[in-house]
């Protein structure tokens, strides 16, 4: 009998032997522009936590691990793998980016309709990233000022107004004869405190996170453009991994594009609810609908003169914007 075990014994470590050591799980990095409070922080790193009970390790690094205008170009160079980030924050290399952050499409529809296929494309040919989808939609834009604003034939007037810029909504900004001073949402309430500037544009969602009620007691409406974080990973990792990990990936974010959504449209109804009722003033500009054609068209002008100056074709803007516009 000892002998019989013995072998068995011994039959067993040749078999182990042979077969090799077990594949480790696939481990990929992430990277993310905002602080840990805030929400958009907080569904990114759920979303990892899911994509790695999937299948996919999902290693988080840490907050301003690298600086968040440096992060999807590091994606793009294979520093790290994945970012979740807003599609505006490359749209300098990736101009049509900006028909994602000017959108008033659902990305459950931008998917249906051909224009998440179509961004892809993009990416892929121009950034070196797979553009995997964009969560934490459902929140949109709005400005946000110290002073009462002021309106002149209908419609909004900036002159001589301290806006904090930012790649979103610039274009916006100065085309409404904004001062326009551009910096990381993390600067902005030092700024405020200071007076480096006097209004701001945020989401609809996350002002009282930020703080920035504190001074901006001023709110005007309409709303204007749509949050996004884009899932982009590089495409020389996405080319190595499986099939099966590939399919991980793509389901988990396609997933939570609705999940965001449907979270971030409830908060944002309870957050303008709570700034009314905590005293914050909201106003409407006379003529709403030529305010809102122009945060469309200055966003498009800018777009189109960034394919121009890089010498790129124009032939598909009108219909990639359509495929993100109701």
């Amino acid at each position: 009998m000892k002998k019989l075990l013995t072998a068995a014994g011994a039959a067993t470590i040749a078999a182990t032997m042979s077969a090799g050591p077990a594949k480790a799980a696939t481990e990929l990095t992430l990277v993310y522009p905002f602080p840990d409070f805030l929400i958009y922080t907080k569904l990114c790193k759920d979303l990892a936590a899911r994509i790695t009970k999937a299948g996919i390790k999902i290693k988080v690094l840490p907050f301003n691990s690298i600086k968040m205008f440096q992060q999807a170009p590091a994606v793009r160079k294979g520093r790290v793998d994945i970012t979740c980030t807003p599609s505006a924050f490359w749209a300098r290399a990736v101009p049509e980016n900006e028909a994602i952050s000017i959108s008033s499409q659902t990305p459950e529809m931008a998917r249906k309709n051909g224009g998440t296929a179509m961004i892809d494309q993009i990416n892929q040919k121009y950034f070196n990233v797979k553009y995997l989808g964009w969560t934490s939609p459902g929140g949109r834009f709005r400005i946000y000022m110290k002073n009462p604003p002021k309106f002149k034939n209908g419609m909004l007037d900036l002159a001589g107004v301290k806006m904090r810029d930012n790649p979103i909504y610039g274009a916006f900004f100065r085309a409404l004869k904004a001062k326009t001073h551009p910096m990381r949402a993390t600067q902005v309430y030092a700024a405020l405190e200071k007076g480096v500037v006097d209004a701001s544009a945020w989401a609809t969602i996350g002002l009282k996170g930020l703080k920035w009620d504190k001074f901006l007691r001023h709110a005007v409406e309409p709303e204007f453009y749509s949050t996004d974080i884009a899932w982009i990973i590089n495409l020389d990792r996405w080319k190595k991994l499986s099939a099966k990990e590939k399919n991980i990936l793509q389901s988990q974010v396609i997933m939570a594009e609705t999940r965001h959504r449907k979270i971030l449209e409830g908060l944002a109804k309870k957050e303008r609810a709570t700034l009314m009722k905590e005293g914050m003033k909201f106003y409407s500009v006379p003529n709403a609908k030529v305010y809102s054609k122009l945060a469309l068209s200055s966003a498009t002008a800018r777009m189109m003169g960034r394919l121009k100056k890089a010498g790129r074709p124009t032939a598909h803007v009108n219909k990639l914007i359509g495929l993100y516009q109701k």
